[in-house]
């Protein structure tokens, strides 16, 4: 029996027209958002599974490449790291359209489901949250005014005694009003050339300014396992670029200001080039724990009210970021009782649960235990 022949194709006889998607993805699993050609190597890139994504559903047109390609416009905002998650970095690109450009229409039932489409083609750990319709010339990049990025930690604390119902230790093992202090000495138009990775070859200005950073608390106490008591805390970083590693690099010091190891002094003399014309060398935070929250632009062109997304891809969108928390959850509530069930308490001696606590704060404020493709904690 013969098959019919297979109809080539041809993304020219369709219309196009330019959009901003806002992408959400968990980057642990990832090496960075950047394809730079990972997509042919086989190394995992949220871009490639995007780029392969676009290509399947026939957005654009699958026999060119979509980086660089003119007809494409294509451009992304944050560049993300290996492991850095996001909740809604913004790329644009031009892709083929039912209603097309400047066209009158009911957008919201006769465009194509640019949201659920996508989503479909996607891996479980990267989602399109919406599109915007945006004018030609438009960039992602360029057009962006600030980009907000978060970073979790957590204070931990022991309880002393035997069935963990006794008093908490009380001292503050990472002092928080401290790395405060030092968080307001960054705000401004710096030098932030002690506070990145160098890249000689690319940036020659490192000149950044931030718009605020701060510390907040994002939950109070909770008990974790049998003797753990943990207060989740995340620091807040908005500014119109960054550095690559910036913002894990400031998070470090900070840490080292909140564990007394340093003044919050030290902000002054590492912004000041001629104290310090050299970065000193120290540990950047680890990556699982950052997240790039969000992109601000031009409210004329992107903003909440602007935002489209169908009913059916959003229903979806919620039912799948449901299931995927309660998944992850259990493994929380997994690893919380072989910790528990790992703790032995050798007596109620406050000086040495302040010891142990002191050893678990500084810890998990380290790279030893992140840093596994599952981003699962992997110990010493």
């Amino acid at each position: 029996k013969k098959t019919a022949a297979k109809r080539a194709f041809d993304f020219s006889t369709y219309k196009t027209r330019k959009i901003a998607l806002e992408v959400a993805y968990c980057g642990a699993a990832h090496c960075g958002f950047s394809s730079q050609g990972a997509e042919v190597s086989n190394v995992r890139t949220v871009e490639g599974a995007l780029f392969e994504a676009l290509k399947k559903c026939r957005l654009v047109d699958p026999s060119k490449e979509i980086f660089g390609e003119p007809s494409v416009e294509y451009s992304r905002c944050g560049r993300t790291d290996r492991g850095v998650s996001s909740l809604g970095n913004v790329v644009s690109l031009k892709v083929r359209s039912k209603v097309g450009d400047g066209e009158d229409g009911d957008e919201e039932n006769e465009e194509i489901d640019y949201v659920g489409n996508l989503n479909r083609a996607l891996p479980d750990d990267v989602r399109v949250l919406c599109w915007y319709a945006v004018p030609d010339g438009f960039s992602s990049r360029f057009d962006c005014t600030s980009r907000r990025y978060e970073y979790h930690f957590t204070r931990v604390h022991l309880a002393c005694g035997e069935n963990g119902s006794a008093h908490t230790v009380s001292e503050d093992i990472l002092d928080v009003e401290r790395m405060r202090e030092a968080c307001a000495k960054l705000i401004g138009t710096h030098d932030f050339r002690n506070f990145c990775k160098m890249n000689v070859k690319d940036c020659h200005d490192y000149t950044r300014h931030i718009n605020d950073c701060s510390i907040e608390q994002k939950r109070v106490e909770r008990v974790t396992g049998r003797f753990l008591r943990e207060t989740d805390w995340v620091l807040i970083i908005e500014g119109s670029s960054f550095l690559w590693h910036m913002v894990r690099c400031i998070a470090a010091v900070l840490f080292q200001v909140g564990l007394r190891a340093d003044k919050p002094d030290i902000i002054d003399e590492l912004l000041d080039l001629k104290k310090m014309p050299r970065k000193p060398l120290y540990a950047m935070a680890p990556e699982h724990s950052l997240v790039l929250v969000g992109c601000k632009y031009d409210d004329s062109i992107i903003n909440p009210d602007k935002r489209r997304v169908s009913e059916d891809a959003r229903q979806g969108l919620e039912m799948h970021a449901l299931a995927a928390a309660r998944m992850h959850r259990l493994k929380a509530r997994l690893w919380e009782e072989i910790g528990a069930r790992a703790h032995v308490v050798k007596g109620t001696c406050v000086d040495d649960e302040l010891k142990r606590s002191r050893e678990f704060t500084r810890g998990l404020l380290s790279s030893t235990y992140y840093g596994t493709a599952a981003g699962e904690p992997k110990g010493e």
